[in-house]
């Protein structure tokens, strides 16, 4: 099929077509809510055509509850159907693959859930196709649309905090020591491609790449399987804990740690950037504030809720704060607003490159933990 000219004058509609319908399917589902209500001129409004599920029973429940025109049990219907231009593919990670390359085949815009891909490999390959359709392509590292990141970003890029000399990053939970372990998706190697460090890891690495504007070139890592079965015995196959040291192109050393076996923690989820004038330091328990040290060494706190920050103004008046579900919103307008040709998709939003550099990154941290050494880090490129 040809790429369809999807937005054209006179269009403030466009079809969306998502893959999922829990977690992240809901998540999504309310960012796209908001958008009539946040977002600037000029930014097309989104329509809830079709949502996929296996189980066409709890597949119903969602639609209902979610406000979806219909419901598929077959992704294929999504795919071929010309009521919706973008499909959102915020399913397990081993459904991201296929659907998304055909969506672009196919013409469409797409969007999907991190990790990119299981493994290196297939986020390469959706990179590939998107890119080869000529579609606009996000991958939704959330973290992004933090507006304390954000700013982060700003100030590390006017230079305020010097020369970056490190970046560390904790994300912790205790989602495995729950009382009656069941085995999810999310614990099959097959199904996940990594536990902790995929799931949770992923987005402290792209979070590095984004406010540093670099990219690691090696890495050392040790992951752990703590809590090796689920209740009924069956077999956990991902890590639930992961350490691993980078060095970046830029200098910089990397220390990122993830854990689902953190017993005191239900998400704890810490990032710290040192350079040679400052520091800055986020924790998204307190998302809307941002704590920078300068030359003083002492940690001055910025409520980022100010109407000349990010979003601020699309939502409440100053003091006000947002919350973590509205990332989600602000991924929406921006996926839309790309769509519509009024910003790139890049660099605020993530990319399929940058979605495909991460898993680059995860495939690498993965093979240095299995071989206990140090291994570099290489990137493919396109072949226009």
């Amino acid at each position: 099929m040809q790429k369809q000219d999807f937005w054209m004058a006179g269009s403030d509609h466009i079809g969306i077509g998502m893959i999922g319908y829990a977690f992240m399917g809901k998540s999504h589902t309310l960012g796209y809510r908001d958008v009539p209500l946040i977002a600037p001129e000029g930014v097309p409004r989104p329509r809830l055509v079709s949502i996929y599920g296996r189980d066409a029973q709890k597949l119903e429940t969602a639609r209902g509850q979610l406000g979806w025109e219909q419901g598929v049990t077959d992704w294929r219907e999504i795919v071929s159907d010309d009521r919706i231009q973008l499909l959102d593919n915020s399913g397990p990670n081993a459904l991201h693959v296929e659907p998304t390359i055909a969506a672009a085949r196919a013409g469409k815009h797409v969007f999907c859930e991190k990790p990119l891909g299981p493994t290196a490999n297939d986020a390469f390959a959706m990179w590939d196709a998107a890119h080869r359709a000529g579609v606009k392509h996000m991958c939704a590292y959330n973290y992004r649309f933090f507006p304390a990141l954000q700013l982060a970003r700003q100030i590390i890029q006017s230079g305020e905090i010097g020369e970056i000399q490190h970046y560390r990053s904790q994300f912790l939970v205790s989602s495995s020591l729950g009382e009656k372990r069941q085995k999810s998706w999310r614990d099959d190697i097959q199904a996940a491609g990594a536990g902790a460090l995929g799931d949770l890891g992923a987005h402290h690495i792209d979070v590095s790449r984004f406010l540093m504007g670099a990219d690691p070139v090696s890495v050392q890592a040790v992951t752990r399987i703590k809590v090796g079965s689920a209740d009924d015995g069956t077999r956990i196959e991902t890590d639930d804990q992961f350490a691993a040291l980078f060095d970046y192109d830029n200098g910089a050393l990397g220390v990122v740690e993830a854990s689902r076996v953190a017993g005191g923690h239900l998400v704890t989820s810490r990032i710290e950037v040192d350079g040679s004038k400052g520091s800055i330091a986020f924790s998204m328990q307190r998302l809307n504030e941002l704590r920078v040290a300068g030359a003083d060494k002492a940690f001055r706190t910025i409520p980022v809720i100010r109407n000349s920050d990010p979003y601020q103004s699309s939502w409440f008046p100053p003091g006000h704060p947002l919350g973590w579900v509205d990332t989600f919103s602000h991924e929406a307008v921006h996926i839309l607003g790309a769509i519509a040709g009024l910003h790139d998709v890049e660099p605020i939003g993530a990319t399929f490159r940058d979605g495909y550099y991460c898993s680059e990154i995860i495939d690498a941290a993965i093979r240095a933990a299995s071989l206990g050494q140090r291994v570099g880090i290489s990137y493919r490129r396109l072949n226009d």
